[in-house]
């Protein structure tokens, strides 16, 4: 234990680390935090709850190559709630727990535990693997939606056959229709039509396989849904100038929230698009941004000006240095990693909230439907908004023929039998 880390420990918890499985690892540990931009007193506070565990482990007489999460939680559930250990640490789940799960990254990247073995059935693993591959490789499906099938596809494995094989030839039609309505019970139609989809994904996956699955497709239920019932929601350009002004564009967090806002109210970027952006996607040069969108699809873009002003001024003034590529990055420990979809998303959702918006704005989606409502009141024709917002078929951006009210108010025709 080198002279860097003494200091952090008390005398006790010191001792805890002698002799413990964990006992030449506290340096590596205290190195892999700071790397990841944790602040003194969060390493202290995790280093102490690892000394915590070494104590547990020399007591149960664990040893190191045994470590996995099943003895992570172990500890936290069981030992945590009766602890009497006379050394005050902390005892929190949600202090102690993140502190463990960084312990196990750091022996894990070093070879010295196992991989982390998942929960589920190996055969019921194993399948949503190949699964997983097939929706990548031969349908050419973003990663995201991959996740999602899988995951779906996930809670059907498990709750018809447990902890059993995978033998789709005893299920019948009332199984699939019986787990939707019970699984999907107080789900929106839009959500159940993804779990039939992925549902429909997997019984094809396993036909070309040879697994006789023609009925159990088909006993799928079809989910009612009318696209065009309702008028998408938008924001009126004042609300759009509300929401760019509630960023604190001095501090680099706010630098990257408001160049994270303005790809999606000048480009009508998804989010997935604007989490994958890379510092290569940017040509400064042509002025253009190069989005990977679905299907693996890379379109180019025009930069307008002030995105790319937003840009420059995160770059420049709030980006953390890193080694990665990807163009938005986190803030907070992890420091340099990528900013997940989640941060992404919560960017736009934590300004709605700042200035009022919060019941307008449920997600970055809408700002996106923002674009293409301003674009055709402006006189976009179909097709031109199409072209910006992406979409593979004019049949998607139909449902924007009906933002521009006062041009429908021309060509309506008369209620019948009232007067005009």
């Amino acid at each position: 234990m080198s002279d860097s880390v003494v200091p952090l420990l008390t005398r006790a918890t010191r001792s805890w680390f002698l002799k413990s499985p964990l006992e030449s690892h506290a340096d590596g540990y205290v190195r892999h935090l700071r790397d990841l931009g944790y602040a003194p007193r969060s390493i202290r506070m995790y280093l102490v709850s690892v000394a915590h565990f070494a104590h547990w482990l020399s007591a149960k007489c664990v040893d190191l190559v045994d470590i996995d999460e099943i003895k992570v939680f172990r500890f936290i559930d069981r030992h945590l709630p009766v602890c009497q250990c006379t050394t005050r640490v902390p005892r929190l789940r949600n202090n102690v727990r993140p502190a463990l799960l960084h312990l196990l990254n750091v022996l894990r990247f070093r070879g010295l535990i196992a991989p982390k073995m998942s929960a589920d059935p190996q055969e019921i693993v194993r399948d949503l693997q190949k699964f997983e591959r097939y929706l990548a490789d031969v349908r050419g499906l973003t990663p995201v939606t991959c996740d999602t099938r899988v995951n779906r596809v996930r809670s059907f494995l498990l709750d018809r056959f447990g902890s059993g094989g995978i033998r789709l030839n005893i299920l019948r039609r009332n199984d699939v229709i019986g787990f939707m309505g019970r699984y999907t019970a107080n789900w929106k139609p839009s959500s159940k039509q993804g779990m039939a989809s992925a549902l429909r994904s997997y019984f094809r996956f396993k036909a070309i396989s040879g697994e006789p699955t023609t009925q159990l497709a088909a006993a799928i239920p079809r989910i009612a849904q009318w696209r065009l019932a309702a008028l998408p929601k938008s924001l009126a350009s004042a609300e759009i100038v509300r929401l760019l002004q509630s960023f604190d564009r001095t501090c680099a967090t706010g630098k990257r929230d408001y160049a994270i806002a303005r790809c999606f109210v000048d480009l009508g970027l998804r989010t997935a698009e604007v989490a994958r952006l890379e510092l290569d996607d940017v040509d400064w040069q042509a002025g253009t941004l190069r989005i990977c969108g679905k299907g693996r699809r890379i379109d180019m873009l025009p930069l307008p000006p002030a995105t790319g002003k937003a840009l420059v001024d995160y770059l420049q003034g709030g980006r953390p240095q890193s080694t990665c590529r990807t163009l938005f990055l986190r803030h907070r420990p992890p420091v340099g990693m990528p900013a997940s979809r989640c941060i992404i998303r919560n960017a736009v959702r934590f300004a709605a909230r700042r200035c009022g918006l919060e019941a307008r704005v449920g997600g970055p989606h809408v700002l996106r439907h923002s674009l293409a409502t301003q674009l055709v009141r402006t006189g976009a024709t179909l097709k031109e908004v199409a072209d910006v917002l992406r979409h593979r078929s004019l049949d998607t951006t139909t449902i924007y023929a009906k933002v521009d009210l006062p041009m429908l108010s021309r060509v309506a025709m008369p209620w019948p039998g009232s007067r005009r």
